[in-house]
């Protein structure tokens, strides 16, 4: 509420406002500082833990007359002590399995406060634009990082921040698949830009997973929204655009040395002879996964232990700072098959989840996170995401998703207090 007293202008708050600020605020610190300041640890594990908090306060603006632990923060936990638990019979035991416990338990903030957050239709949508803002810093801020002479080396994503460029563009990713929602299903016809600018900036990493899915994205979602109006014509349209970036890519020379010789390298690994060193990364890392798929035949029940790939790789064979590049075998191998169902039990409930929504009660938004969760798992097959934290985030908008609007699919609920009077 707005007013004028006294010739003050004073904006007037609920406590639930003021507290949805805070953590919107939160939110947004976090996206950027997970990356922005990589080298400076503890902001993304304090801006995480001050989510919850922030989430926390929220929950109490609502005047909620009793704590709920969503189910998902439930699995984390469970999932977490499993992990920690297997430290027992670890091969290698030493002070850096803590950051391993430590990240999973900060994640468990992180997605408790988006459950708490996300109450209402309203809640989730405000999430999804914020994400995808918080992507678009982050982008930006690499693009203004990078000289522009730089841009086509290949590795954007890497400069500013100090990661992966493959997790970088993993997230970008998540923010373009957002944002092609928003102009597709929504008809926020202004998004489109910010597909196409996410689209070029997932080229200039020359992350082939992330080209995968940038593409196979907002395809797969026009695909499986039957529903929708000249539905063959999007199909064919989307498909047509997709044929061009691709064009685009192996034609132009700045696109082609950014990521089009990677994928040229990529084919002529997989179809050509998969035993010699025509793409010398792609070669490691299926040494790499075969080294994980040793390890679980050696201990497949309950695995070598949290971190444990990473310590016998460098123990072994003096690799460091190795991961296998497949979230499966990197679970698998570290904490067996029991890990694993436990790991994998919560995106089957998601997905099955998702998919009603999707397909029965016909709602966009899950059809969006239901098109996330298919393709994650493609990408999973080249990426580790077991530990990390954003890619966390988003499954947890996900599973807000599959409650958000059904009452009497709700996980939890909040209780006024003048309900309880009534």
């Amino acid at each position: 509420m707005v007013s004028f007293e006294n010739g003050v202008l004073k904006i007037k708050q609920s406590e639930d406002n003021t507290a949805r600020i805070i953590y919107e605020i939160c939110f947004f610190v976090n996206a950027i500082t997970l990356f922005a300041f990589n080298d400076v640890k503890f902001i993304g594990t304090a801006t995480g833990i001050l989510m919850l908090l922030a989430a926390m306060l929220l929950w109490i603006g609502r005047r909620a007359q009793r704590v709920i632990i969503p189910y998902n923060t439930v699995w984390y936990m469970a999932f977490t002590a499993y992990s920690a638990l297997s430290c027992l019979w670890s091969s290698y035991l030493d002070a850096n399995m803590a950051s391993y416990f430590l990240r999973m338990v900060v994640i468990i903030a992180m997605i408790t406060s988006v459950s708490i957050y996300i109450d209402t239709a309203e809640d989730l949508e405000r999430l999804i634009k914020l994400y995808i803002f918080s992507m678009l810093v982050i982008v930006m801020m690499e693009l203004l990082t990078v000289p522009f002479s730089e841009w086509t080396a290949g590795g954007m994503g890497s400069h500013f921040s100090g990661s992966n460029s493959n997790g970088v563009a993993f997230l970008v990713f998540c923010a373009e698949l957002m944002a092609f929602y928003e102009f597709y299903s929504k008809g926020k016809k202004s998004y489109i830009i910010l597909v196409i600018l996410f689209v070029f900036f997932i080229i200039l990493s020359s992350s082939r997973k992330s080209m995968f899915a940038a593409l196979a994205g907002p395809m797969l979602f026009v695909l499986l929204m039957t529903y929708k109006k000249n539905y063959f014509f999007n199909i064919l349209l989307v498909s047509g655009l997709a044929v061009l970036v691709v064009f685009y890519i192996m034609t132009d020379e700045n696109a082609y040395n950014a990521i089009g010789k990677r994928i040229t390298s990529m084919l002529n690994f997989w179809f050509e002879n998969r035993h010699h060193k025509v793409d010398n990364s792609l070669y490691m890392r299926s040494y790499y996964i075969d080294l994980a798929k040793q390890m679980f035949a050696e201990s497949p029940i309950l695995g070598k232990g949290m971190g444990n790939f990473a310590k016998i790789i460098d123990n072994v064979y003096m690799l460091d700072g190795v991961y296998s590049h497949n979230n499966f075998w990197q679970i698998l191998s570290e904490l067996g098959l029991f890990g694993f169902v436990i790991y994998y039990s919560l995106y089957f409930v998601i997905l099955v989840r998702l998919a009603k929504g999707a397909f029965i009660n016909k709602s966009g938004t899950n059809m969006l996170f239901f098109t996330f969760m298919v393709l994650l798992l493609v990408l999973e097959t080249g990426l580790v995401t077991y530990n990390s934290k954003m890619p966390h985030v988003v499954i947890a908008i996900a599973y807000a998703a599959t409650y958000v609007g059904e009452s009497d699919g709700r996980k939890y609920k909040y209780i006024e207090k003048n309900s309880m009077d009534e």
